[in-house]
């Protein structure tokens, strides 16, 4: 069974993977950082992705679904840890033709408690990991690597971004349980831990 992280921009989703990893064989599938490294590259596509990611777009459902066949090629009978994929009605059409089976993890934050968060925070530029405005030090204390803000991490983009969320993938979650998915609902606003152990409980009742 394939796993699905949804949750608003800030409610935790990068720091829970990382700690359903160190504890569970799935591999990993963050959206987010796969189109980050693309739009570094140069590649054709890559400055077009660059610019929507810089201006809180999305990006063409036809490359989204093109990096999931390959994905899915890959890792075939693999349980996948998703984040930050399908996020609008037409992602969600395309993710079920590639991957059918999945539960949903739904990280609850609010609109408010989210934009707090987001504020300041910054990133290991190699693991992609975040860290809150109130953490001190400028390196990653695992990686040694300086930490820096996300290019799309702009007020701007933050907004727009948290904007798309609540009109395009908020949606989604009735639409899931009413096709009889499973939704599980984490309380998001709780400390790393509290937050991690209701989702150990989710995970409990499922094999990779």
């Amino acid at each position: 069974m394939h796993i699905l992280l949804i949750g608003i921009q800030g409610s935790g989703k990068g720091t829970m993977a990382r700690k359903i990893l160190e504890t569970h064989p799935y591999a990993f599938f963050e959206m987010g950082q796969k189109l980050r490294n693309f739009s570094q590259m140069e590649e054709p596509g890559s400055r077009e992705v660059r610019e929507l990611l810089a201006g809180g777009n999305l990006v063409s459902n036809d490359l989204v679904e093109k990096m999931l066949l390959h994905y899915r090629s890959t890792h075939d009978g693999t349980g996948v840890l998703f984040d930050g994929v399908p996020r609008s009605m037409a992602q969600k059409e395309l993710f079920d033709r590639v991957f059918p089976e999945y539960a949903i993890v739904y990280l609850d934050l609010s609109r408010e408690k989210a934009i707090e968060r987001l504020s300041g925070r910054r990133i290991d530029p190699t693991t992609g990991e975040s860290f809150p405005a109130n953490f001190v030090g400028d390196f990653s204390p695992m990686t040694g690597v300086k930490l820096v803000h996300r290019e799309d991490d702009n007020p701007a983009a933050v907004t727009k971004r948290i904007d798309t969320y609540y009109a395009n993938t908020l949606p989604l979650l009735a639409l899931w349980a009413s096709e009889g998915k499973r939704v599980y609902r984490i309380d998001a606003s709780q400390d790393v831990e509290a937050c991690f152990r209701q989702i150990e409980v989710v995970l409990s009742a499922y094999t990779v």
